[in-house]
């Protein structure tokens, strides 16, 4: 049986898959400045030049759109079953207990950022083809491995390729959400805040503030600068003294403030704590009047996980209720500015959340300076695709837990006819978070996953 076969084959080529991944993961791909071939920065382009090395000594055809994204492809015929995966990852953070760009291997797992989102994944699609190429399987249509480098920031990736692409899959998954499958994402929208604010006028005040790298993540540090005079600081030190997970250093002109959170996926913030927050709620119990303006605001949307605090609470009865991660702060003294990272209901719509929110923020003075959203996708699950691949995980795992919703955005928005699946398994270390991780015997069992699923789609009539 193929199955056999399949099993056989990933069994027998595990140690080179885990030194190809483990070379992937050495790759800083965290977005950077722009240059040619490589817009997303040069760590994100050697990733894709390995990713590219894979594919043409596999004998897989290869194609590059620009440094934006590219795929490898097998088989022939018109239509195409299609994986979509990404090789760029967010800054890694703190709080780690081996270095986060060398795929260490302890205990029989692989540490590192991305490990888990998504370039363990991609190498175990990379990987599953191979094995069907190979082991000869029979396929009608061509599979096709999309992989783009702007997943964790603006999906300029996938923009650029579909673009440039005519082909469109006919059907398939992005191997980057949650097992079975995530059949209904959220919406997602970046809300950027902005507020002029008036020059301090009297000591002491807050000089600058900021906290967070990315929208979607919930922010694990943030730091401010209290500008005073030798007769506050004593006083402003003995406020702050005690309070958890929040530092002060006496410096001549002030005192520094930096505040510890923990670090999680934006879509779920109530399983971080957020580090802005924490700082925000620390200097607003200062009670320094030139501040006072911006700082109770941004300090309660901080706070608010539901989207309260902005006035756009919402839920229904598909995926749930609306998230909200203050995930980046800066504050010069002159302006504040934060961005807002938004999960809402498939069932809702953003112009609906804007009518909402801008009375909300203009109420403390804060305008709409910019957002960029993402629609929310919605595959009912009686799709026949939907079935192949719930069917081949039951059988896979013998577990029969019912398809998910999430608050989480993957490729599968990109273009019709794509769900996510799932990328790790209990024990495996969650995406965004320090120690993230993926166990060997993951990347065995998730292979043969997407080997079986790739090879029915490809070979099924009537999809």
């Amino acid at each position: 049986m193929a199955r056999e076969a399949l099993q056989r084959w990933i069994e027998e080529h595990t140690d080179e898959m885990v030194a190809d991944l483990r070379v992937l993961l050495q790759c800083e791909s965290i977005k950077g400045e722009s240059i040619p071939m490589a817009p997303f920065g040069l760590g994100i382009r050697t990733a894709f030049d390995r990713v590219l090395e894979l594919g043409e000594r596999f004998g897989f055809r290869t194609k590059d759109y620009d440094g934006y994204a590219l795929h490898l492809e097998v088989g022939e015929g018109e239509q195409i079953v299609a994986t979509l995966s990404h090789v760029d990852v967010v800054p890694p953070g703190n709080g780690w207990s081996v270095p986060p760009f060398e795929g260490v291997i302890r205990d029989g797992y692989i540490y590192a950022r991305g490990s888990q989102d998504d370039k363990g994944p991609t190498v175990a699609v990379i990987y599953a083809v191979r094995a069907i190429q190979e082991l000869g399987l029979p396929i009608r249509r061509r599979i096709r491995l999309i992989v783009g480098g702007d997943e964790e920031s603006g999906w300029e990736c996938m923009k650029y390729y579909f673009q440039h692409e005519t082909e469109r899959p006919t059907c398939g998954f992005s191997p980057d959400g949650g097992w079975p499958l995530i059949y209904a994402e959220k919406g997602i929208v970046n809300l950027r805040l902005e507020k002029q604010t008036a020059v301090p006028k009297s000591l002491p005040y807050i000089e600058w503030a900021r906290g967070g790298e990315r929208p979607n993540m919930v922010p694990d540090h943030a730091e401010a600068f209290i500008r005073a005079g030798e007769a506050d600081i004593d006083s402003i030190l003995n406020a702050l003294a005690g309070l958890e997970d929040i530092v002060t250093i006496s410096e001549d002109a002030g005192v520094h403030v930096s505040a510890r959170g923990k670090s999680a996926h934006g879509s779920s913030p109530s399983e971080g704590v957020n580090a802005v927050a924490r700082l925000l709620d620390a200097l607003e119990r200062l009670g320094l009047p030139d501040n006072v303006e911006w700082l109770s605001a941004v300090r309660a949307w901080a706070q608010s996980l539901d989207g309260s605090a902005l006035g756009i609470a919402h839920t229904d009865e598909v995926s749930g209720a609306l998230t909200s991660n203050l995930g980046v702060l800066e504050y010069d003294g002159s302006r504040v500015r934060c961005t807002v990272n938004v999960r809402y209901p498939v069932t809702w719509t953003l112009d609906a959340l804007l009518e909402r929110l801008k009375p909300a923020i203009g109420a403390h003075g804060f305008t709409l300076a910019d957002h960029f959203g993402i629609a929310p996708l919605y595959v009912p699950l009686e799709t026949p695709f939907l079935q192949t691949i719930l069917r081949v995980y039951r059988e896979e795992t013998g577990d029969e837990s019912p398809p998910k919703t999430m608050g989480g955005g993957t490729y599968a928005r990109a273009t019709p006819n794509i769900v996510a699946i799932g990328t790790g398994f209990e024990g495996d270390g969650a995406a965004h978070e320090p120690d993230e991780r993926i166990a060997i015997s993951t990347l065995q069992r998730i292979t043969l996953i997407y080997a079986r699923i790739l090879h029915e789609l490809a070979q099924q009539e009537g999809i």
